[in-house]
């Protein structure tokens, strides 16, 4: 169809445009020729007095039935969202016309200039940043003309601490209902009226500003990055802060002739840190620490005008009662709102009703909310339960708090001994028939002894898993918690592998079901109730303690993964808002220019305020203390501020077994500590990313050697291969159009690869040597290795190692695209998911596992399978079924590959057998079994790394295919005698990782003459001479024991015995 111009005004104003950079029109629809890409917008063809002005190609004749939106526009800098339209098919503008955007609605008409608002006030901008009781920075007052002017404005008192609305009660002050009725119509707030400035000040201001200088000052620029380049405005002494903070708030410029420039909202949290930053007890407690003394409930809300707090009987009767809260005066105000009750409140149920002004929707509202800091609450987390976990009995295993704490978790020498086991609560039980029906997909599954999922355990357990990590089990918001208002998939049973049914009927009650990861949070600090018998009161307290406790009993320790870095909501409305109810636009980390940051996913959270950073590190300790907990697993954990992560790091080590029952220094932590978004390059301060990690004792996934062993990553072609599935050894036909290039430019690759693996082998410490690269670089330092930044740690257990996750395909699927039929047999490929397995089991380093990777699990080749339920997550601890083949995965994050998918998932070859299953199970726990058999695998101390291991035959000559890594038996480098060793029993190990499709063989390697070896004939390790697997006892020492004989698609372990 012909193309035709479109011509789009979006406003913009000239100070915003000078000083906030290029902003890009993002589009998409069906009216359109041709969408753009996100990283890449359109950019402006022209500005004026209005703003950016682009040309948008549209198809001349718009499809009748395109699905809404027909035309999407977008407005951006990155993710710095500023306006955005979606238009339906009538709603499209003919060719050739105009339109002005940034107003509200669409205008069809040039706007007259009085029409238009100078700032971003009356569209809730905030560019304002209220910093210090001093200083507000603001980067369009340093390019004000000369004779510039700047007012600060706060709409009239909407809080009865004004002297003539103000009830006394003995020090504190209760809310006016009056006032409190007028804020919320609207009677108090600031409007842009265009260049005559901003209306609606209260009787006491706007208050002059002075600049006080053109940049921050060095403490304000290392507090914050990203506003380096602002004006500082000094605020005069008589001005109010604490009384400021609860009004609308707004800044404007004034030219040298009187006529307003710009104006603005101002972000207050480092303001609320500065005056209101809080210490002291929040949340449900005993009055004076006695429960028979009655309740006390405290709330910190220091924006708000008024809370109240609702009482309830139960979880679902109506209101029985609503009483005022109180705050103190003056400046004893700490931002606390407090109120007592009698006993008879415990067990009954509140919320908080909070009136504040909201900046996202730029007027004063009442909301409800629970108790930020509840323990209990009712289904859904509609309201938060009166209780005291210490003295609450009902919610103690066997009712017996003192033998409860008294029981010691499975004993774990070190941190970095660690073996760790992802799972999904629901998964571990949902599809097991060895498990009653009521108790599926619940925590007291993991109680039930002699079922499949138990047996299982066990076995990993025996073999030298350490750890089992469960994805959320906080209060989350996406599963319905009470059974009524759930719907079951119904997926049709005779659909074929590659039909686009199961997709859809899964899909059409995927918000409704039993399923969902729960990365999106709710109360951090309450189980979630779906996996309870019952979610409301007590049974979900009670019920995840008998669950850790089982997983104890198994000898497994227990990891929680949590998500501090966003919540699943915020503004005024909707249920599942908590924090931003209760301080709006303080908990979320917020632009510049005011809008709340999503590049985690939705609503990022601002670790950097002192109260967020408080609320994550007593979240963390209730955890240990209250459901003893072993280990954390940090979602995003690049978006929580590395000083918060040390102080984590630090509360837990002053844990001790003589006080407290608990030793913190063998508690886990570790997280993703990917750098993107708001938070990267240090925008944000320094945060808990990979490279700032090294010398914390906190834990990073390492996906260098997920992308190493595989190939490519999880942002590229799915059929890009790496070391274990066949890159340059056995590569795509050039007709498959699989960009890896040519045999010469695979090879390097294959041996580029290989060098990222050996520094993963060593927990990419930063330290370690490779003496030779494939390129012929000598004696270059893991973190200077191709380009720098491979390495990151200064010790072992600061590197998590994986292939798998419940992120992003499964091993057995990641197999399946890189290693298709065509090429592959069904062995090769099994031996393919081995190999990647054997990396991470004989790592130096954390080994992490994924649920079901010794079971060659699929996902059916779903990249995301977050909300795609127990079908596509099937988890068969039996080996009988699998999800392979099980149709097409997800239309929404997998439909662009569904083309390539079909053929793969009707090849019934591809999929795994109970044979095959049940051969991975026994290699995966003997490659456990062989990390457990020697501490010379797994070093745990970087010196011993450093000291006594060494990569034998790597250079340009290296072998494509093969990395053998020499660990020397040796004194420990720190904390042993000089007449001690490490291991008992090996003077060496040596590990022969052989990807290559046919048999080879290896030279043995020399020993340097400080450390043990070299003394005695290798052999086998015995565990591996007495494998299931028969190519893994052919791997052996030739006759004149000067090379080693190496099976295809085998890792093999030969050891020299110690001399007597």
């Amino acid at each position: 169809m012909p193309a035709e111009i479109l011509t789009v005004h979006a406003r913009l104003g000239a100070l915003e445009r000078q000083t906030q950079g290029s902003f890009g029109l993002h589009i998409w629809g069906s009216a359109i020729t041709e969408e753009t890409a996100w990283d890449n917008p359109l950019t402006a063809c022209d500005e004026d007095w209005f703003g950016l002005t682009f040309q948008v190609r549209l198809s001349r004749d718009v499809p009748k039935e395109a699905s809404s939106p027909a035309l999407g526009l977008l407005l951006h800098k990155g993710e710095d969202k500023r306006i955005q339209v979606e238009l339906s098919p009538s709603q499209v503008p003919e060719v050739g016309s105009s339109i002005w955007i940034g107003l509200g609605e669409m205008l069809t008409r040039e706007p007259d200039v009085a029409e238009v608002p100078v700032g971003d006030l009356s569209t809730n901008g905030a560019r304002g940043h209220w910093l210090s009781t001093q200083f507000i920075a603001w980067r369009a007052a340093s390019i004000a003309p000369q004779g510039s002017r700047f007012l600060l404005h706060a709409s009239a008192s909407a809080c009865s601490v004004d002297a003539t609305r103000a009830t006394d009660c003995g020090g504190y002050v209760k809310a006016d209902t009056e006032t409190a009725l007028g804020a919320e119509r609207g009677t108090f707030s600031l409007q842009d009226a265009g260049a005559s400035g901003v209306s609606g000040d209260g009787p006491e201001g706007p208050w002059e500003l002075t600049l006080a200088q053109s940049d921050l000052t060095p403490a304000l620029a290392t507090a914050h990055p990203y506003l380096k380049g602002c004006a500082l405005l000094s605020v005069p002494q008589e001005v109010d802060a604490r009384d400021l903070c609860r009004r609308q708030l707004a800044l404007s410029m004034l030219g040298p002739d009187g006529k307003s420039l710009d104006c603005t909202g101002i972000q207050l949290g480092p303001l609320l840190d500065d005056v209101f930053g809080y210490s002291g007890p929040l949340g449900c407690h005993p009055q004076h620490g006695d429960k028979t003394l009655g309740v006390e409930l405290m709330l910190w809300a220091p924006t708000a005008i008024s809370v109240h707090v609702c009482l309830f009987e139960d979880a679902l009767g109506p209101m029985k009662e609503m009483k005022s809260m109180h705050r103190r005066l003056h400046t004893a105000d700490d931002g606390v709102w407090r109120v007592s009750g009698p006993p008879s409140w415990w067990g009954e149920y509140y919320t908080y009703r909070v009136q504040c002004f909201h900046p996202s929707m730029g007027r004063f509202l009442t909301a409800d909310t629970p108790d930020p800091y509840s323990h209990a609450c009712s289904a859904d987390a509609l309201r938060t339960l009166m209780c005291h976990l210490p003295s609450w009995y009902d919610v103690v295993p066997n009712q017996d708090r003192t033998a409860w704490l008294s029981q010691l978790p499975p004993p774990l020498s070190c941190r970095a001994n660690a073996a760790i086991y992802e799972l999904h609560v629901r998964d571990f039980s949902a599809c097991d028939e060895s498990v009653s029906p009521q108790l599926r997909g619940k925590y007291l599954a993991f109680e039930l002894l002699g079922t499949n999922g138990d047996v299982h355990l066990r076995k990993l357990a025996s073999a030298g898993i350490t750890h089992v990590q469960l994805l959320p089990t906080y209060d989350f918001g996406t599963v319905p918690e009470r059974a009524s208002d759930r719907t079951e998939q119904n997926i049709p049973s005779d659909a074929g592998p590659d039909s686009e049914e199961q997709q859809q009927a899964a899909m059409a009650v995927a918000d409704h079901d039993s399923f969902n990861w729960g990365y999106d949070p709710v109360l951090y600090n309450v189980p979630e109730g779906s996996y309870a018998t019952d979610p409301d009161g007590g049974a979900r307290i009670l019920e995840h303690r008998r669950m850790i406790a089982a997983l104890h009993a198994k000898g497994l320790r227990v990891v929680l993964d949590v998500v501090y870095n966003h919540t699943l909501a915020s503004g005024a409305t909707g249920t599942q808002s908590v924090l931003d109810k209760c301080v709006p636009a303080y908990y979320h980390r917020r632009s510049e220019n005011g809008t709340y940051e999503a590049s985690t996913c939705m609503n990022n959270t601002a670790s950097e305020r002192f109260m967020m950073e408080r609320l994550i590190l007593e979240s963390i300790m209730h955890w240990v203390v209250e459901y003893r907990v072993d280990g954390f697993r940090f979602d995003l954990m690049g978006h929580i501020t590395l000083k918060c992560m040390r102080r984590i790091r630090d509360s837990l080590d002053s844990l001790t077994l003589e006080e407290h029952g608990i030793d913190g220094t063998k508690i886990l932590l570790y997280g993703e500590g990917w750098e993107f978004g708001e938070v990267a390059h240090e925008q944000r301060g320094l945060v808990a990313v990979q490279q700032q990690l090294g010398g914390t004792s906190i834990g990073a996934f390492n996906d260098r050697i997920r992308d190493s062993a595989l190939g490519g990553s999880p942002f590229v072609d799915p059929r890009i291969q790496g070391f274990c599935t066949g890159l340059a050894l056995r590569s795509w036909p050039s007709v498959a159009d699989v960009e890896q290039g040519d045999a010469q430019h695979q090879l390097r690759e294959l041996r580029s690869a290989q060098d990222r693996l050996r520094i993963c082998l060593v927990a990419s410490l930063k330290g370690y040597c490779l003496p030779v690269t494939h390129d012929g670089q000598e004696q270059v330092r893991g973190d200077q290795l191709q380009q720098g930044g491979l390495a990151y740690t200064a010790e072992p257990e600061e590197s998590v190692n994986y292939v798998s996750a419940h992120d992003n395909e499964t091993l057995f699927d990641n197999t399946a695209w890189k290693m298709p039929p065509s090429l592959f047999s069904p062995q090769e490929r099994m031996r393919g998911s081995w190999m990647a397995t054997s990396l991470v089991a004989l790592a130096h380093g954390l080994p992490f596992f994924h649920a079901g990777d010794e079971l060659l699990r699929s996902k059916s080749l779903d990249r995301d399978s977050y909300n795609s339920g127990d079908w596509f997550n099937l988890l068969d601890f039996t080996g009988r079924r699998s999800a392979f083949g099980t149709g097409l995965p997800t239309k929404a994050k997998n439909g662009d590959k569904w083309d390539l998918m079909r053929p793969l998932l009707r090849d019934a070859s591809v999929r795994p057998t109970p044979e095959m299953v049940a051969a991975t199970t026994a290699k995966f726990c003997e490659l456990v079994q062989l990390r457990n058999s020697t501490r010379l695998i797994g070093l745990t101390d970087a010196s011993d790394v450093l000291e006594k291991v060494d990569f034998p035959h790597c250079g340009p000559q290296q072998m494509p295919g093969v990395i053998v890594m020499q660990i020397c038996n040796g004194p420990p480098a720190r904390g042993g005698s000089s007449n001690s060793l490490l291991c008992d029993h090996f003077a060496r190990v040596v590990i022969v990782f052989s990807s290559c499709l046919e048999a080879v063989r290896v030279p043995i390697p020399a020993v340097k003459a400080s450390l043990r070896g070299g003394k005695l004939p290798m052999k086998l390790h015995p565990i591996q001479a007495n494998s299931a697997d028969a190519p893994t006892r052919e791997a052996s020492v030739l006759n004149d024991s000067s090379e080693l004989h190496i099976p295809p698609q085998t890792a093999s372990v030969f050891v020299e015995p110690l001399q007597d």
